[in-house]
């Protein structure tokens, strides 16, 4: 959505912006896919707490619950993938060769305690799927798009949430990123998104263009179905397995998407190092007039839902946001936010709604707007006067 300019005010309904982080999780760096393992981060050394840290840092930068989306088949404590013998290259003899207790206890208690800045999504149990013994990509969907069988894929999603449980990180995700952005979606009651709201997962990003469509999505960057949405992705900011990576190019969808070693140093100590030139470079993404930070992944996939296909249309004083567009489904919420440019700094009068100033950058304003039905427009109007809120 392009802003409007109308009565000495400019108007829009800000894109978010919002970091996913793939490929957390993994405590051995190495990329062992020339040797039937996965190809994990492809880091030189292994992870550790201080890579957390990071994550957490960087979440304090923005102001914003970033996205970790996770891979825990080395998280498991109990030996329990020997019976999901698809999840691992260890098959039915797996063993899980980090034996680190005393890390894994200290790491999900940095993670519980972090909650509230870092939101763990689903990856994948291993990322890859292992057939008879020998490694495929991916963990959910062949390298065409087809669906692994539902059965299976209903297993290495109970294993992942078997594996949360045994190690206190919560409850199931909301999210879900596929790995290698091997997907699909629009066969409705037989595709993969039935099988993730079954776990409550309602939030999915993906490259649309390499997915496999069964039908069209039901608009260029974002679908639905069975109440998951979906959004497009776009390419990545920088290549999976590139380390202490510098920011350039800027953002172009709602998704930042990094890879977990793009944001982290050789040395851990000196993690900050890369964190400070992205925390600097995403927040003055986010103070562009059409931006915004999204406080989380559920603000950030319902605003996007709004910025694309809400309307904002001049009314005699005052515009018309009209949002019966956007899709009543359960992770878009009653809520959207707007940036107003005003140098006359004046108080705004609403119908159909509630509205808070959130914050202030001298002439502009954030604003929420809470709307009491769908299917009305929302009237805003501003005072004459030049009184605040």
């Amino acid at each position: 959505m392009e802003p409007l300019q109308h009565n000495g005010f400019l108007i829009t309904l800000p894109q978010p912006l919002m970091v996913v982080v793939e490929d957390t999780g993994w405590w051995q760096g190495l990329d062992g896919s020339a040797v039937n393992e996965p190809y994990r981060t492809g880091m030189d050394r292994d992870h550790c707490l201080e890579d957390y840290r990071a994550l957490l840092l960087l979440a304090k930068r923005l102001q914003m619950r970033i996205q970790i989306s996770m891979v825990l088949c080395e998280w498991d404590r109990s030996d329990l993938l020997r019976h999901v013998p698809t999840a691992t290259w260890m098959g039915r003899d797996w063993r899980n060769p980090c034996r680190m207790e005393e890390s894994l206890d200290e790491t999900a208690d940095f993670l519980r305690a972090g909650s509230n800045h870092l939101e763990i999504g689903l990856h994948g149990v291993g990322h890859e799927f292992w057939q008879n013994g020998r490694m495929e990509r991916t963990e959910f969907h062949d390298p065409t798009g087809i669906m692994r069988p539902p059965e299976l894929i209903r297993q290495h999603l109970d294993a992942f949430a078997a594996i949360m449980d045994e190690n206190g990180l919560g409850p199931f995700p909301r999210s879900f990123v596929p790995p290698a952005l091997r997907h699909s979606f629009g066969n409705d009651d037989q595709s993969f998104q039935a099988i993730l709201a079954d776990y409550g997962v309602r939030y999915v990003t993906t490259i649309f263009s390499r997915a496999r469509q069964y039908t069209p999505p039901l608009h260029e960057k974002i679908t639905w179905e069975n109440d998951v949405l979906l959004i497009e992705r776009h390419p990545a900011l920088t290549p999976w397995n590139v380390q202490a990576a510098r920011p350039s190019l800027p953002p172009v969808g709602p998704v930042v998407s990094l890879h977990w070693k793009n944001l982290l140093h050789p040395d851990p100590q000196r993690n900050e190092e890369v964190i400070a030139p992205w925390g600097d470079f995403l927040t003055a993404c986010c103070r562009e007039f059409n931006r915004m930070a999204a406080p989380d992944t559920a603000a950030c996939w319902s605003q996007f839902a709004y910025h694309s296909l809400a309307t904002i249309r001049p009314q005699a004083e005052g515009v018309e946001i009209d949002v019966s567009q956007v899709p009543n489904l359960s992770g878009i919420a009653p809520e959207f936010f707007l940036k107003i440019r005003d140098e006359q700094n004046r108080a705004w009068q609403i119908r159909n709604g509630r509205m808070e100033i959130i914050e202030r950058d001298g002439p502009v304003s954030l604003a929420r707007i809470e709307f009491f039905s769908r299917n009305r427009p929302i009237y805003l109007t501003p005072w004459s006067s030049r009184a605040s809120l």
